[in-house]
């Protein structure tokens, strides 16, 4: 059961890590534009900028990379059976995703009367993960790496490592909330 922990845990990462370098390269202009929808209601909020949409799929690519070469070196291949072109388009997939995810979740938030920083439990949480596996599964063959074992434990795994991740980066005032 552990090995399949860390297995979830390990492909999971380009998913997990896109909203964390979100928060670190964050801020300019929001992707809405400081728009409001039909509602009359903020589309995204400030919180969503362009800076924070692809610093996050950057850093999703980047923690992919370091995985790719530390499975080459230690020749520990999950990542690392795929040619690389097919291991980018499958991680750029999922950190897309994860993005994309997280802006769904903004905006059906703000539909709902939430605001900037308020927390909707499991939602917040699960949003990113799903979007991302749902792209990843649309746009990739390589979608066999991730197993309905697979899935269920980052389902069951996200929500205590999303709350901790946040918790870390408002500890660090990178965050003004702790979730």
């Amino acid at each position: 059961m552990l090995e399949k922990l860390l297995l979830a845990v390990w492909l999971l990462l380009p998913a997990y890590t896109p909203n964390n370098f979100a928060v670190v390269t964050g801020g300019g202009k929001p992707i809405d534009l400081g728009k409001n929808f039909f509602d009359q209601k903020r589309i995204f909020g400030d919180g969503k900028t362009f800076r924070g949409f692809f610093g996050g799929i950057v850093g999703g690519i980047l923690v992919a990379n370091i995985q790719y070469s530390i499975e080459k070196v230690f020749n520990f291949q999950i990542y690392s059976l795929l040619d690389y072109f097919d291991f980018f388009i499958l991680t750029l997939l999922l950190a897309f995703g994860a993005m994309l995810g997280d802006l769904l979740g903004s905006f059906i938030k703000r539909r709902f009367g939430y605001r900037r920083g308020e927390m909707l439990p499991v939602f917040d949480q699960l949003t990113f993960l799903f979007v991302s596996l749902a792209i990843a599964s649309t746009f990739s063959p390589f979608w066999y790496l991730f197993d309905l074992e697979i899935i269920s434990i980052g389902i069951l795994i996200t929500p205590i490592a999303h709350i901790s991740a946040n918790v870390i980066a408002y500890k660090l005032r990178l965050k003004d909330v702790p979730w």
